[in-house]
């Protein structure tokens, strides 16, 4: 398997990295190398070091390792699994407005997460008073807070979202309290052996091909009905739990997502209205499906920093230049890049985001 690795990599350099349709300037070549590194640390941890009979969450993203849509307002874990074990969940909200926890099954492409198979969010569970809780997975009805296993489920992955003024990824003191266990008779773990690691590095080798190779080309046309095949124009949000997809997507989310194609000069304007609810926010990603840098520069923002009308009115614009007015996101130099708004348990259905694309200048 190793050397299917390396193979792997060749490819990935010459018919992702390297390859003029996906990729069209040196920041995108650039940022594929870093990405390609980062997937590889993800393969290392959550597969190749997987032991669904002793699992531990890992976290997904982090401002140094993003992929596949991160997001700077959620702290995610994922855990390998399998569905014959009996698991216990032990955790506390604090700063949390929406924790989850989605069942998938193995992706038949090599991705992180299957088809979904089971989730509960925190309005499904009691919680203690002091925000502490605690979850079992198993094939068999448990007292309490349970949730049943499928047997063919593969992975469990965790949300915790935070509507603050200081995106949680930015904060320190933002924290997510969680742990996990096998309930099991399962004792330590045997010595290390070829067999066993090769089948884990099947699994690394599976994900790091369906990130890269297996992705569409940035901008082609898309399957799912909240992407937008028109650049500069959003559709009218839509999620998961309607579209039936096998994704690992969280259920309870309305998405809408479109390409942005900018000159240096010109801004995408996007107004409407947040509907009611718990958490909103919109982002900017690369073509890798990565946040900007959003440490340094504004390039998201969630429903407690925006400014927003009395009725929940917003109007964010989108630019390389700072045309000095509120809701502004960096494009942070790129030409090109994604939007991608989340909508968190709405009390209705989000209306569709109006777009317009203007010279920065006139919004000044």
């Amino acid at each position: 398997m190793y050397d299917e690795l390396v193979s792997l990599l060749g490819d990935v350099r010459d018919d992702y990295i390297l390859n003029p349709e996906r990729f069209r300037d040196s920041l995108e070549v650039s940022e594929a190398f870093l990405y390609v590194g980062q997937l590889l640390a993800t393969a290392s941890e959550f597969y190749m070091e997987a032991d669904p009979e002793r699992p531990r969450f890992a976290s997904i993203v982090t401002p140094a390792r993003k992929m596949q849509g991160d997001n700077p307002d959620a702290i995610y874990h994922f855990a390998r699994i399998q569905g014959d074990r009996t698991y216990r969940v032990t955790g506390k909200i604090d700063k949390e407005c929406y924790t989850s926890f989605t069942v998938h099954g193995r992706a038949e492409d090599g991705g992180m997460a299957g088809p979904l198979l089971g989730d509960l969010n925190d309005r499904d569970f009691d919680v203690e008073p002091d925000g502490s809780y605690e979850l079992i997975f198993s094939a068999d009805q448990q007292p309490g807070n349970w949730v049943r296993l499928d047997p063919e489920a593969y992975a469990l992955i965790t949300r915790a979202y935070f509507q603050l003024p200081v995106s949680a990824q930015n904060d320190p003191a933002v924290q997510v309290n969680i742990d996990i266990e096998c309930l099991d008779d399962v004792g330590p773990p045997p010595p290390l052996t070829d067999a066993v690691l090769a089948e884990r590095m099947a699994d690394a080798v599976g994900f790091v091909r369906q990130t890269t190779l297996k992705q569409n080309v940035f901008g082609g046309p898309s399957p799912v009905p909240f992407v937008s095949d028109v650049p500069n124009e959003l559709p009218a949000p839509f999620s998961f739990r309607d579209t039936g997809l096998p994704v690992p997507g969280a259920a309870d989310i309305f998405y809408a997502s479109c390409q942005f194609q900018l000159q240096p000069d010109e801004a995408l304007v996007m107004s409407g209205v947040l509907p009611p609810g718990p958490f909103a926010n919109v982002m900017l990603w690369n073509t890798h499906m990565q946040t900007f840098d959003y440490r340094n520069r504004t390039t998201s923002l969630n429903g407690a920093q925006m400014e927003l009308g009395p009725g929940g009115e917003y109007r964010i614009v989108i630019s390389e230049q700072d045309p000095g007015v509120p809701n502004w996101m960096d494009t942070a130099g790129h030409a090109r890049g994604t939007v991608f708004w989340r909508f968190l348990l709405p009390e209705s259905d989000p209306p569709k985001p109006e777009c317009s694309v203007v010279p920065v200048n006139s919004l000044r």
